[in-house]
Protein backbone atom coordinates (compact mmCIF):
# COMPACT_ATOMS: atom_id res chain seq x y z
CA UNK A 1 0.00 0.00 0.00
CA UNK A 2 2.84 2.36 0.70
CA UNK A 3 6.44 2.89 0.85
CA UNK A 4 9.34 5.13 1.72
CA UNK A 5 11.37 7.63 0.31
CA UNK A 6 13.18 11.52 1.37
CA UNK A 7 14.20 13.76 -0.68
CA UNK A 8 15.38 17.27 0.05
CA UNK A 9 16.84 20.59 -1.49
CA UNK A 10 16.86 24.24 -0.73
CA UNK A 11 16.08 27.30 -3.37
CA UNK A 12 16.89 31.04 -2.71
CA UNK A 13 14.35 33.80 -2.89
CA UNK A 14 13.32 37.50 -3.33
CA UNK A 15 10.62 39.38 -0.82
CA UNK A 16 8.79 42.28 -2.04
CA UNK A 17 6.54 44.13 0.12
CA UNK A 18 3.45 46.42 -1.30
CA UNK A 19 1.46 48.49 0.80
CA UNK A 20 -2.67 48.66 0.47
CA UNK A 21 -1.36 52.20 -1.49
CA UNK A 22 1.03 50.07 -3.51
CA UNK A 23 4.43 51.55 -2.68
CA UNK A 24 6.93 49.38 -2.80
CA UNK A 25 9.92 48.31 -0.59
CA UNK A 26 12.30 45.54 -0.47
CA UNK A 27 13.18 43.35 2.42
CA UNK A 28 16.53 42.27 1.05
CA UNK A 29 18.67 43.57 -2.06
CA UNK A 30 16.83 43.43 -5.43
CA UNK A 31 17.10 40.69 -7.66
CA UNK A 32 15.75 40.43 -11.10
CA UNK A 33 12.59 39.06 -9.65
CA UNK A 34 11.96 41.20 -6.94
CA UNK A 35 12.57 44.74 -9.59
CA UNK A 36 9.84 42.54 -12.26
CA UNK A 37 7.50 42.08 -9.34
CA UNK A 38 7.84 45.77 -8.34
CA UNK A 39 6.88 46.96 -12.16
CA UNK A 40 4.48 44.99 -12.40
CA UNK A 41 2.46 46.45 -9.55
CA UNK A 42 2.77 49.86 -10.94
CA UNK A 43 0.94 48.80 -14.54
CA UNK A 44 -2.10 50.26 -15.54
CA UNK A 45 -3.47 47.04 -17.43
CA UNK A 46 -6.63 46.18 -17.16
CA UNK A 47 -7.99 42.62 -15.22
CA UNK A 48 -9.76 40.23 -17.22
CA UNK A 49 -13.24 41.17 -15.14
CA UNK A 50 -13.36 44.55 -17.45
CA UNK A 51 -13.49 41.85 -20.30
CA UNK A 52 -15.57 39.78 -19.42
CA UNK A 53 -18.42 42.70 -18.90
CA UNK A 54 -18.00 43.01 -22.06
CA UNK A 55 -19.83 39.86 -22.85
CA UNK A 56 -23.83 39.92 -22.22
CA UNK A 57 -25.48 38.69 -18.62
CA UNK A 58 -27.65 35.28 -18.79
CA UNK A 59 -26.91 31.42 -18.09
CA UNK A 60 -24.46 31.17 -21.36
CA UNK A 61 -22.33 33.58 -20.44
CA UNK A 62 -21.72 31.79 -16.56
CA UNK A 63 -21.43 28.60 -18.64
CA UNK A 64 -18.93 29.90 -20.42
CA UNK A 65 -17.03 31.38 -17.13
CA UNK A 66 -16.99 27.81 -15.95
CA UNK A 67 -15.64 25.63 -18.50
CA UNK A 68 -13.43 28.32 -19.79
CA UNK A 69 -11.68 30.76 -17.07
CA UNK A 70 -10.79 28.18 -14.45
CA UNK A 71 -7.37 27.61 -15.67
CA UNK A 72 -6.12 31.31 -17.22
CA UNK A 73 -7.64 34.87 -16.99
CA UNK A 74 -10.20 35.98 -19.76
CA UNK A 75 -7.86 38.92 -20.57
CA UNK A 76 -6.79 40.99 -23.73
CA UNK A 77 -3.84 38.63 -23.90
CA UNK A 78 -6.78 35.82 -24.72
CA UNK A 79 -9.16 38.09 -27.18
CA UNK A 80 -6.51 38.94 -29.26
CA UNK A 81 -3.81 37.76 -31.70
CA UNK A 82 -0.87 40.31 -32.10
CA UNK A 83 -2.55 44.08 -31.81
CA UNK A 84 -6.05 42.76 -32.73
CA UNK A 85 -8.65 40.83 -31.53
CA UNK A 86 -9.09 37.18 -32.69
CA UNK A 87 -11.31 36.06 -35.98
CA UNK A 88 -14.50 33.72 -35.77
CA UNK A 89 -11.57 30.63 -37.28
CA UNK A 90 -9.41 31.78 -34.51
CA UNK A 91 -11.75 31.41 -32.05
CA UNK A 92 -13.26 28.37 -33.21
CA UNK A 93 -9.84 26.70 -33.36
CA UNK A 94 -8.53 27.73 -29.88
CA UNK A 95 -11.89 26.18 -28.12
CA UNK A 96 -11.02 22.85 -30.40
CA UNK A 97 -7.79 23.26 -29.00
CA UNK A 98 -8.64 23.35 -24.87
CA UNK A 99 -11.89 20.62 -25.72
CA UNK A 100 -8.71 18.73 -26.51
CA UNK A 101 -7.45 19.42 -23.18
CA UNK A 102 -10.14 19.38 -21.04
CA UNK A 103 -13.20 18.52 -22.75
CA UNK A 104 -15.35 16.24 -20.84
CA UNK A 105 -13.90 13.10 -22.50
CA UNK A 106 -10.49 13.71 -22.15
CA UNK A 107 -8.50 12.80 -19.08
CA UNK A 108 -9.09 16.56 -17.09
CA UNK A 109 -12.93 16.88 -17.55
CA UNK A 110 -13.54 19.88 -16.88
CA UNK A 111 -15.74 21.36 -19.54
CA UNK A 112 -19.04 20.61 -20.44
CA UNK A 113 -19.95 18.34 -22.82
CA UNK A 114 -22.30 21.07 -24.39
CA UNK A 115 -19.42 23.36 -25.21
CA UNK A 116 -19.57 23.56 -28.79
CA UNK A 117 -16.89 25.76 -30.60
CA UNK A 118 -19.04 26.94 -33.53
CA UNK A 119 -21.66 28.24 -31.15
CA UNK A 120 -19.28 29.80 -28.84
CA UNK A 121 -16.62 31.23 -31.46
CA UNK A 122 -19.58 33.39 -33.45
CA UNK A 123 -21.03 34.47 -29.48
CA UNK A 124 -17.84 35.51 -28.48
CA UNK A 125 -17.37 37.62 -32.19
CA UNK A 126 -21.02 39.01 -31.40
CA UNK A 127 -19.62 40.45 -28.04
CA UNK A 128 -16.84 41.63 -28.74
CA UNK A 129 -16.46 41.89 -32.47
CA UNK A 130 -14.63 40.68 -35.34
CA UNK A 131 -10.86 41.10 -36.31
CA UNK A 132 -11.73 44.43 -38.13
CA UNK A 133 -12.98 46.03 -34.83
CA UNK A 134 -10.75 48.27 -32.85
CA UNK A 135 -9.52 46.15 -29.40
CA UNK A 136 -11.43 47.38 -26.41
CA UNK A 137 -9.58 48.80 -23.98
CA UNK A 138 -11.03 49.09 -20.78
CA UNK A 139 -10.30 51.31 -18.15
CA UNK A 140 -8.10 50.00 -14.95
CA UNK A 141 -10.08 49.35 -12.09
CA UNK A 142 -10.20 52.51 -9.48
CA UNK A 143 -8.05 52.70 -6.46
CA UNK A 144 -8.77 50.30 -3.53
CA UNK A 145 -9.21 50.48 0.04
CA UNK A 146 -5.98 50.85 2.46
CA UNK A 147 -5.44 49.30 5.45
CA UNK A 148 -3.84 45.47 4.07
CA UNK A 149 -0.25 45.66 3.38
CA UNK A 150 0.96 42.61 1.00
CA UNK A 151 4.56 40.46 1.11
CA UNK A 152 5.02 38.81 -2.07
CA UNK A 153 7.82 35.96 -2.05
CA UNK A 154 8.76 35.13 -5.61
CA UNK A 155 8.12 31.11 -5.69
CA UNK A 156 11.01 29.24 -7.01
CA UNK A 157 9.18 27.37 -9.69
CA UNK A 158 8.43 29.40 -12.63
CA UNK A 159 6.44 27.17 -14.73
CA UNK A 160 4.65 25.80 -11.65
CA UNK A 161 0.98 26.03 -10.12
CA UNK A 162 1.80 26.90 -6.58
CA UNK A 163 -1.62 25.71 -5.04
CA UNK A 164 -2.89 24.77 -1.56
CA UNK A 165 -0.71 26.30 1.16
CA UNK A 166 -0.82 25.38 4.88
CA UNK A 167 1.11 26.81 7.89
CA UNK A 168 3.06 24.23 10.01
CA UNK A 169 3.64 24.02 13.48
CA UNK A 170 7.15 25.77 13.34
CA UNK A 171 5.54 29.01 11.29
CA UNK A 172 6.75 27.82 8.00
CA UNK A 173 4.37 28.08 5.06
CA UNK A 174 3.81 24.55 3.45
CA UNK A 175 2.95 24.77 -0.63
CA UNK A 176 1.74 21.86 -3.00
CA UNK A 177 3.63 22.17 -6.50
CA UNK A 178 1.18 20.89 -8.77
CA UNK A 179 2.73 20.47 -11.90
CA UNK A 180 6.18 20.26 -10.47
CA UNK A 181 5.20 17.04 -8.16
CA UNK A 182 6.75 18.73 -5.53
CA UNK A 183 6.11 20.56 -1.80
CA UNK A 184 7.82 23.77 -0.67
CA UNK A 185 8.11 25.33 2.64
CA UNK A 186 8.58 28.93 2.74
CA UNK A 187 10.29 30.62 5.75
CA UNK A 188 8.68 33.84 6.31
CA UNK A 189 11.54 35.45 8.03
CA UNK A 190 14.17 35.04 5.14
CA UNK A 191 11.93 34.18 1.87
CA UNK A 192 13.75 30.89 1.30
CA UNK A 193 11.96 27.80 0.05
CA UNK A 194 12.81 24.03 1.11
CA UNK A 195 11.79 21.61 -1.96
CA UNK A 196 10.25 18.22 -0.92
CA UNK A 197 10.15 15.69 -3.90
CA UNK A 198 6.99 13.08 -3.66
CA UNK A 199 7.94 9.81 -4.09
CA UNK A 200 4.95 9.30 -7.01
CA UNK A 201 5.48 8.69 -10.48
CA UNK A 202 3.44 11.16 -12.46
CA UNK A 203 2.01 13.11 -9.22
CA UNK A 204 0.33 15.98 -8.85
CA UNK A 205 -0.43 17.28 -5.40
CA UNK A 206 -2.87 19.90 -5.34
CA UNK A 207 -4.50 19.66 -1.64
CA UNK A 208 -2.90 19.77 1.82
CA UNK A 209 -3.67 19.51 5.55
CA UNK A 210 -1.16 19.40 8.54
CA UNK A 211 -1.89 18.01 11.43
CA UNK A 212 -0.77 19.63 14.81
CA UNK A 213 2.39 17.53 14.87
CA UNK A 214 3.24 18.60 11.47
CA UNK A 215 2.53 15.28 9.61
CA UNK A 216 1.71 16.82 5.81
CA UNK A 217 -1.60 15.21 4.34
CA UNK A 218 -1.51 15.58 0.75
CA UNK A 219 -4.17 14.74 -2.04
CA UNK A 220 -2.65 12.85 -5.56
CA UNK A 221 -4.67 13.45 -8.39
CA UNK A 222 -3.71 11.20 -11.08
CA UNK A 223 -2.17 8.86 -8.98
CA UNK A 224 -5.54 8.83 -7.00
CA UNK A 225 -3.87 8.52 -4.04
CA UNK A 226 -3.50 10.27 -0.32
CA UNK A 227 0.26 10.72 0.83
CA UNK A 228 1.17 11.23 4.39
CA UNK A 229 5.04 12.63 5.41
CA UNK A 230 6.03 12.53 8.78
CA UNK A 231 7.73 15.06 10.17
CA UNK A 232 10.41 13.27 11.68
CA UNK A 233 12.33 11.24 9.28
CA UNK A 234 10.67 12.80 6.36
CA UNK A 235 9.40 9.63 4.76
CA UNK A 236 6.17 9.13 3.03
CA UNK A 237 3.19 6.76 2.78
CA UNK A 238 0.86 6.44 0.14
CA UNK A 239 -2.95 5.22 0.24
CA UNK A 240 -4.65 4.18 -2.51
CA UNK A 241 -8.42 5.87 -2.59
CA UNK A 242 -9.61 5.22 -6.34
CA UNK A 243 -10.12 8.54 -7.26
CA UNK A 244 -9.14 11.64 -8.68
CA UNK A 245 -9.27 13.99 -5.44
CA UNK A 246 -9.77 17.81 -5.05
CA UNK A 247 -10.51 18.99 -1.59
CA UNK A 248 -9.34 17.86 1.27
CA UNK A 249 -10.13 18.16 5.41
CA UNK A 250 -9.03 17.09 8.30
CA UNK A 251 -12.21 16.17 11.17
CA UNK A 252 -11.93 16.03 15.06
CA UNK A 253 -11.61 12.31 14.87
CA UNK A 254 -8.92 12.24 12.71
CA UNK A 255 -10.02 11.06 9.58
CA UNK A 256 -8.58 12.67 6.52
CA UNK A 257 -11.86 13.08 4.18
CA UNK A 258 -11.66 14.04 0.27
CA UNK A 259 -14.06 14.26 -2.52
CA UNK A 260 -13.85 12.77 -6.18
CA UNK A 261 -13.14 15.35 -8.59
CA UNK A 262 -14.16 13.94 -11.82
CA UNK A 263 -16.89 11.21 -10.04
CA UNK A 264 -20.08 10.83 -11.88
CA UNK A 265 -22.67 8.19 -11.97
CA UNK A 266 -22.18 7.96 -8.76
CA UNK A 267 -20.35 11.11 -7.57
CA UNK A 268 -18.24 9.78 -4.90
CA UNK A 269 -16.26 11.15 -1.04
CA UNK A 270 -14.47 9.57 0.97
CA UNK A 271 -12.27 9.02 3.99
CA UNK A 272 -9.07 7.48 4.77
CA UNK A 273 -8.74 6.66 8.59
CA UNK A 274 -5.14 6.75 9.69
CA UNK A 275 -5.07 4.41 12.54
CA UNK A 276 -6.02 1.57 10.37
CA UNK A 277 -5.16 3.07 6.58
CA UNK A 278 -9.09 1.93 5.83
CA UNK A 279 -10.52 4.21 3.24
CA UNK A 280 -14.54 4.25 3.04
CA UNK A 281 -15.94 5.77 -0.01
CA UNK A 282 -20.20 7.04 0.00
CA UNK A 283 -21.55 7.84 -3.24
CA UNK A 284 -23.56 11.08 -3.27
CA UNK A 285 -26.76 11.24 -4.25
CA UNK A 286 -26.78 13.58 -6.88
CA UNK A 287 -29.46 14.62 -10.06
CA UNK A 288 -27.49 13.93 -13.46
CA UNK A 289 -26.82 17.45 -15.61
CA UNK A 290 -28.97 18.03 -18.58
CA UNK A 291 -25.85 17.84 -21.10
CA UNK A 292 -24.63 14.18 -19.49
CA UNK A 293 -21.98 16.18 -17.81
CA UNK A 294 -20.57 15.94 -14.28
CA UNK A 295 -21.31 18.23 -11.75
CA UNK A 296 -18.00 18.41 -10.59
CA UNK A 297 -17.29 18.12 -6.59
CA UNK A 298 -15.10 21.15 -5.44
CA UNK A 299 -14.41 22.58 -2.43
CA UNK A 300 -14.96 20.38 1.02
CA UNK A 301 -15.48 21.60 4.70
CA UNK A 302 -16.36 20.88 8.29
CA UNK A 303 -18.14 22.49 10.76
CA UNK A 304 -17.47 21.69 14.42
CA UNK A 305 -20.08 18.67 14.59
CA UNK A 306 -17.90 16.87 11.86
CA UNK A 307 -20.79 17.43 9.49
CA UNK A 308 -19.54 17.48 5.86
CA UNK A 309 -19.93 21.09 3.60
CA UNK A 310 -19.06 20.62 -0.34
CA UNK A 311 -20.00 22.51 -3.47
CA UNK A 312 -20.87 21.21 -6.93
CA UNK A 313 -19.55 23.01 -9.63
CA UNK A 314 -21.39 23.34 -12.31
CA UNK A 315 -24.29 21.93 -10.40
CA UNK A 316 -24.43 24.53 -8.06
CA UNK A 317 -25.53 22.98 -5.29
CA UNK A 318 -24.62 22.84 -1.65
CA UNK A 319 -23.54 19.60 -0.20
CA UNK A 320 -24.57 18.24 3.23
CA UNK A 321 -23.17 15.12 4.98
CA UNK A 322 -23.62 13.76 8.16
CA UNK A 323 -21.12 10.93 8.67
CA UNK A 324 -23.19 9.32 12.03
CA UNK A 325 -26.13 8.93 9.86
CA UNK A 326 -24.89 8.95 6.27
CA UNK A 327 -27.19 11.38 5.39
CA UNK A 328 -26.54 13.36 2.35
CA UNK A 329 -29.08 16.54 1.52
CA UNK A 330 -28.48 18.46 -1.82
CA UNK A 331 -29.56 22.65 -1.23
CA UNK A 332 -29.64 23.74 -4.59
CA UNK A 333 -28.15 27.63 -5.03
CA UNK A 334 -30.80 30.39 -6.15
CA UNK A 335 -28.85 30.67 -9.61
CA UNK A 336 -28.23 28.02 -12.06
CA UNK A 337 -24.59 27.79 -13.12
CA UNK A 338 -23.65 30.28 -10.02
CA UNK A 339 -20.66 28.00 -9.94
CA UNK A 340 -19.78 27.44 -6.09
CA UNK A 341 -16.41 26.90 -5.17
CA UNK A 342 -13.95 26.87 -2.06
CA UNK A 343 -16.61 27.81 0.74
CA UNK A 344 -15.86 28.05 4.71
CA UNK A 345 -17.73 27.36 7.46
CA UNK A 346 -18.23 30.06 10.89
CA UNK A 347 -18.20 28.89 13.80
CA UNK A 348 -21.45 29.94 14.42
CA UNK A 349 -22.52 27.04 11.54
CA UNK A 350 -23.19 29.29 8.84
CA UNK A 351 -21.42 28.42 5.70
CA UNK A 352 -19.97 31.21 3.18
CA UNK A 353 -19.40 30.47 0.20
CA UNK A 354 -18.06 31.91 -3.36
CA UNK A 355 -19.75 31.87 -6.60
CA UNK A 356 -17.84 32.41 -9.04
CA UNK A 357 -19.83 32.50 -12.49
CA UNK A 358 -22.35 34.89 -10.71
CA UNK A 359 -20.56 37.13 -8.97
CA UNK A 360 -21.84 37.13 -5.46
CA UNK A 361 -20.89 36.11 -2.19
CA UNK A 362 -23.83 33.60 -0.31
CA UNK A 363 -24.50 32.94 2.94
CA UNK A 364 -25.93 29.60 3.82
CA UNK A 365 -27.99 29.43 7.50
CA UNK A 366 -28.24 25.85 8.35
CA UNK A 367 -30.76 26.66 10.83
CA UNK A 368 -33.33 28.07 8.05
CA UNK A 369 -32.07 26.43 5.23
CA UNK A 370 -32.09 29.40 3.12
CA UNK A 371 -29.48 31.68 0.94
CA UNK A 372 -28.46 35.22 1.26
CA UNK A 373 -26.41 35.99 -1.47
CA UNK A 374 -24.41 39.47 -1.67
CA UNK A 375 -23.24 41.22 -5.03
CA UNK A 376 -19.58 41.77 -4.82
CA UNK A 377 -18.64 45.62 -5.24
CA UNK A 378 -16.15 44.19 -8.86
CA UNK A 379 -18.76 42.29 -11.46
CA UNK A 380 -17.31 39.22 -12.76
CA UNK A 381 -14.32 39.34 -10.42
CA UNK A 382 -14.88 35.65 -10.40
CA UNK A 383 -14.69 35.02 -6.68
CA UNK A 384 -12.35 31.46 -6.10
CA UNK A 385 -12.25 30.88 -2.42
CA UNK A 386 -13.04 32.70 1.14
CA UNK A 387 -12.03 31.93 4.33
CA UNK A 388 -14.11 33.61 7.87
CA UNK A 389 -12.36 36.04 10.53
CA UNK A 390 -14.88 35.30 12.90
CA UNK A 391 -12.80 37.27 15.44
CA UNK A 392 -12.75 40.57 13.74
CA UNK A 393 -15.78 39.79 11.77
CA UNK A 394 -15.04 39.42 8.44
CA UNK A 395 -15.47 37.43 5.48
CA UNK A 396 -12.23 37.57 3.26
CA UNK A 397 -12.66 37.06 -0.50
CA UNK A 398 -9.77 36.36 -3.03
CA UNK A 399 -10.78 36.53 -6.91
CA UNK A 400 -9.57 35.75 -10.37
CA UNK A 401 -10.20 37.73 -12.33
CA UNK A 402 -10.70 41.29 -10.12
CA UNK A 403 -6.83 41.72 -9.58
CA UNK A 404 -8.20 42.17 -5.96
CA UNK A 405 -8.64 40.84 -2.33
CA UNK A 406 -12.41 41.99 -1.30
CA UNK A 407 -12.85 42.16 2.61
CA UNK A 408 -17.05 41.73 3.44
CA UNK A 409 -17.31 43.58 6.80
CA UNK A 410 -20.16 40.44 8.05
CA UNK A 411 -22.13 43.92 10.73
CA UNK A 412 -21.97 46.33 8.27
CA UNK A 413 -22.97 44.00 5.13
CA UNK A 414 -20.28 45.98 2.98
CA UNK A 415 -17.46 45.28 1.14
CA UNK A 416 -13.78 46.61 0.68
CA UNK A 417 -11.15 46.48 -1.89
CA UNK A 418 -7.45 45.66 -1.90
CA UNK A 419 -5.83 45.52 -4.84
CA UNK A 420 -3.19 42.62 -5.41
CA UNK A 421 0.71 44.12 -6.02
CA UNK A 422 0.78 42.40 -8.97
CA UNK A 423 -1.91 42.56 -12.02
CA UNK A 424 -3.01 39.47 -14.30
CA UNK A 425 -2.97 37.25 -10.74
CA UNK A 426 -5.28 34.24 -10.38
CA UNK A 427 -5.80 33.50 -6.79
CA UNK A 428 -7.20 29.75 -6.04
CA UNK A 429 -6.30 29.01 -2.43
CA UNK A 430 -5.98 30.85 0.75
CA UNK A 431 -5.09 30.01 4.29
CA UNK A 432 -5.79 32.25 7.38
CA UNK A 433 -3.93 32.74 10.09
CA UNK A 434 -6.53 33.22 12.98
CA UNK A 435 -4.22 34.35 15.82
CA UNK A 436 -2.65 37.29 13.50
CA UNK A 437 -5.52 37.66 11.00
CA UNK A 438 -2.66 37.73 8.57
CA UNK A 439 -3.86 35.87 4.50
CA UNK A 440 -1.84 33.80 2.78
CA UNK A 441 -2.23 32.84 -0.90
CA UNK A 442 -0.60 32.14 -4.07
CA UNK A 443 -0.76 33.07 -7.77
CA UNK A 444 -1.58 30.34 -9.82
CA UNK A 445 -3.04 31.18 -13.92
CA UNK A 446 -2.17 28.20 -16.28
CA UNK A 447 0.54 28.97 -17.89
CA UNK A 448 2.14 30.70 -15.30
CA UNK A 449 2.34 34.00 -15.09
CA UNK A 450 4.44 35.13 -12.16
CA UNK A 451 3.78 32.47 -9.67
CA UNK A 452 4.46 34.37 -6.14
CA UNK A 453 3.01 33.03 -2.34
CA UNK A 454 1.19 36.64 -1.06
CA UNK A 455 1.25 37.59 2.73
CA UNK A 456 -1.81 40.31 3.47
CA UNK A 457 -1.84 41.59 6.55
CA UNK A 458 -4.09 44.31 8.21
CA UNK A 459 -2.66 47.01 9.20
Amino acid sequence: MYFRFLALSVVGAAIVVLTGSQTPRTDQPSTAAAVSAVSASTSASAPSSRYLQLLPDGEFKRQFILDCTGCHQFDRQQITTGDRLKSEQEWHARIDQMLGFAGAHTAFPIMSPSRQSAVTSRWLVAALGDETAPVPEPDPLPPGDDGVTFTEYVYPNRLDIPHDLEPDPDGHLVITGQLSGSMYTLNPADGTFERTAIPVPQVNPRALTIDTDGTWWVLLGGPQKIARRDPGDGSWDTYDIGMHPHSIVRTADGRIWFNGHFSKSPETMGYLDPSTGDVQVYNVPSEPMPDGGSTIPYGLRADADGTLWGTQLVGSNLVKFVPSTGAFTLYPLPTSYSGPRRPDVAPDGTIWIPLYASGKLARFDPDTERFTEYDLPIKDALPYIVRVDAQRGWVWVATAAADALLRFHIAEERFTVHPYPTPRSLVRHMTLDAASGDLWFSYGNFPAISPKIVRASVE
